[in-house]
This record gives C-alpha cells, structure tokens and sequence, in this order.
C-alpha cells in the first residue's frame, strides 16, 4: 500500500505500518486557484523535533494553502536560552506542489532535503543558523484518520528515537552535538475547518533502560496516532486526557490515558507561542517543552520514565 487513495476513494481510516510513499492529493486538490481545496483545505507540514536532556531543537516547515510557514529554534535547556525565528509568506508554495515525506521543501531561508536515508534540515538568519541531519529508518507509522464535513481525511506518519545531529552559530560561536534523538511529524489532508488538539512527542528510557518514544494527542484525529515506540515494540495507546492550567508555560502538565497505561508529567522550562490571523487563517499555539517523567505498564509491568520533549496546545480556523 503506497497511495492515500484506492479506485478514487480515500483507503481505509487506521494505522498501517511504515510510510505511505505516495501521499498525493491532486484528485481532491481541485485546479489548485484560489478558492480551491488546495488553497482552502488542505494542510501539510513537516515538523522535526530533536533533543537530549542539555537540548531541544524545533523545525517546521507548514504549507497551509493561502498561507505558508516556518521556524526555527533551538532551547538550551541547561541555561534556559530560548533562540529562534519564524516566517510567513502568502501563497508560498505553487499550486502543484504535493510533497511527500521525502520532497523537497524550501520557503525563503528554510529548507528540508533528503538524500538517500539522511533528511537535512537547514536554515541561516540574521541571529543564528541551524543544520539537523536526522538518519532515517523503516520503524515509522503512517495514519490515515478521518476529518468533518466536507473534509474527507486527515493523514500523518510518525517516527521517533531516530539518531540525530545538529549544528549551529550563534553569535559567531559555532556548536556542535551528535548524539540527539529526533522525531519526524509529517501531516497531509483536510483537517477540520475548526481544529484543536493537544499534542504531545516524548523521548526517553524506561527505569530498566529501554529506549521509549511516545506519541498521542487529544481532541484530534480521533486518537488513532496515539503509540508507544518502546524497544522493538510499537504499541497502540488508547485516548488521552490533558490536565494544565493558564499560564501554559508554567502551568505543570499531565497526561493520563483513561485505560491507566499512561501517564505523564512535565513542568515546562520554556515555551514557543504564536498567534497567526492572516488570509481566512487563525491558528494559535502554545508549545512547550523540557523535561518528562512518567510511568507505563509494559506487559503488565509498571515502568517509570525519563526523558524530554514537547507538549502543545493547538486551536485553528483553517
């Protein structure tokens, strides 16, 4: 299974194991005008994520339709430094453009390119520049969830723990660090016109040091890319529930999954917010990030866990 679509229909709502190597739109994407389902509705974003205990590093690119994104940034978790840029560009992307995973993406500075099983992300500015060189692999989930209306579905693949470096210059100095664990969310389809989710990328080790990648979120494609990446394992998790409180950035964090399999907690150390109404678009939110500790059952096993990422909250008119 290689397409989002079978004799003209979207395949089958669930998750199916690697990548969808051919996510393309183009038969629901209309003559990509402006008013158009690929100016108006559909999404698509590629967002890496890459970290350890000193460091978290966030990357995106977001082609919205009438509206195009990126950012950049880069948290020093152990001085609590938070450097970054962003931008927006109407119309940023043409009206053919129907990335895959491995496409190339290129809006102004920003860019994301994948030769052979290495994907580089790179950006230079005024302030910093950034490089990731994130390796690669086939342990990766694609989801193809339903959306509302006449939005037809909402696709993302995921894949965490995978073996990333990064350099970068700030202020003339250069830094180098290779022994990061990175997180690729790449998203395609037509979400809701009215979107909200709480979000969540954790990575870490159990107490007995097995490596554990978590992903869930809330309110939002109807809990189906909820998983846990632990050893070889990758393991369905069910819904979630979010508990925090204003102010976002120093409120603490749970998450509990209502089956008790999951829990966990963080008490942000920084956050990165935007308030973006531009074009027919609203999209507001408030990521935070740092440290994570929590628990799992694991075979009947309760395993504590360690570990760092990111929480998010998201709402969108889009």
């Amino acid at each position: 299974m290689k397409s989002l679509h079978h004799s003209g229909s979207p395949i089958a709502f669930g998750r199916y194991e690697g990548l969808i190597e051919q996510p393309s739109t183009k038969i629901w994407d209309g003559n990509g005008g402006l008013l158009s389902a690929r100016r108006t509705k559909r999404k698509t974003w590629l967002f890496i994520g890459a970290g350890n205990p000193e460091l978290f590093i966030g990357f995106a690119i977001v082609d919205a339709g009438l509206v195009s994104k990126a950012f950049a940034y880069i948290y020093d978790l152990k001085n609590n430094v938070l450097t970054e840029d962003s931008i927006t560009v109407p119309l940023g992307f043409g009206k053919d453009f129907d990335p895959n995973l491995l496409s190339n993406w290129k809006l102004k500075n920003f860019s994301i390119s994948t030769e052979g099983n290495i994907m580089t992300c790179a950006y230079k500015g005024a302030i910093f520049a950034l490089k990731l060189e994130v390796s690669l692999n086939d342990n990766g989930l694609s989801f193809m969830c339903p959306s509302k209306g006449d939005r037809l579905f909402h696709y993302t693949y995921k894949n965490l723990l995978l073996p990333t470096k990064a350099s970068w210059t700030i202020g003339g100095k250069e830094f180098h660090m290779h022994n990061l664990k990175g997180g690729i969310d790449f998203s395609k389809g037509y979400p809701p016109r009215h979107t909200t989710w709480n979000w969540t990328s954790f990575m870490g080790t159990t107490e007995d040091g097995i490596s554990v990648g978590i992903n869930v979120v809330d309110k939002f494609n109807d809990n189906l890319e909820n998983v846990m990446w632990i050893g070889d394992e990758k393991i369905s998790l069910g819904k979630m529930l979010y508990d925090y409180q204003p102010p976002l950035e120093s409120s603490k964090w749970e998450v509990n999954a209502v089956d008790g399999n999951l829990q966990l907690m963080m008490q942000p150390l920084g956050a990165r917010k935007e308030n973006l109404n531009v074009l027919l678009l609203k999209s507001k939110f408030t990521q935070v990030y740092g440290h994570i500790m929590g628990k799992i059952k694991h075979n009947g096993v309760e395993k504590m866990l360690n570990g760092f990422g990111v929480m998010e909250e998201h709402e969108a008119l889009w």
